[in-house]
């Protein structure tokens, strides 16, 4: 199996964490994440990381204009010796399109509503558990995952509960664009990290001390 990851176009930033490293460790995740699931499809699966946004997290809703769309997503508190929270986003017909590979079911209708669940669940756990490995092996930290959660509403109501709870712990989003690539078509998702100040610290330490 073979696995690629594209990145280009690093948008900057006032704060003080270096984007070019974060958005390699996105890079070292998303090839992580392409090789697990090119084992489990039993065929090629790259993911590019063609971008990433850093923004305050309340401007993420505005920055999507995604707000009525209907998505599915699955959400992890990263504990620890920092912390970080993690929301993996599609939309719903997405959603159903990846069921639908990883159930070996030729079209998304024939997908039940379990079989979708359990799809995004393990989809899920893959790729944050590819991001939350880099993240580890670069900072140091000990990171340690409670168990995933799942979400279908709208963009905007899942990412309005979601963000009350991000106001005490960050003050930072680390946005994503994903594409998972397969031979007869195309996936898009969001990543979203919510590093916690003193994960962002770290974040800065070690990217000044890997560049010295």
């Amino acid at each position: 199996m073979t696995e690629s990851v594209t990145t280009k176009n690093v948008e900057q930033s006032p704060e003080e964490v270096d984007l070019g490293i974060v958005l390699e460790l996105g890079s070292i995740g998303a090839g992580h994440a392409a090789t697990s699931l090119s084992e489990i499809f039993q065929e090629p699966i790259s993911i590019e990381v063609p971008k990433i946004h850093t923004m305050p997290p309340h401007m993420v809703p505005s920055h999507y204009k995604k707000h009525d769309v209907p998505t599915t997503a699955v959400y992890m508190q990263l504990r620890g010796e920092a912390e970080c929270d993690i929301l993996l986003m599609f939309e719903v017909e997405e959603a159903k399109k990846i069921a639908a590979m990883m159930n070996m079911v030729e079209s998304p209708d024939d997908v039940d509503p379990d079989m979708e669940a359990s799809a995004i669940d393990e989809l899920g756990n893959i790729v944050i558990g590819s991001f939350l490995t880099a993240l580890s092996d670069f900072t140091g930290a000990n990171l340690v995952p409670n168990p995933p959660e799942r979400a279908t509403d709208s963009f905007d109501a899942i990412l309005d509960s979601f963000l009350i709870k991000q106001m005490l712990s960050s003050d930072m989003a680390m946005l994503f664009d994903t594409q998972f690539k397969r031979a007869d078509g195309n996936i898009s998702g969001i990543l979203m990290m919510f590093p916690s100040r003193d994960l962002q610290r770290t974040l800065t330490e070690k990217a000044k001390s890997w560049v010295s």
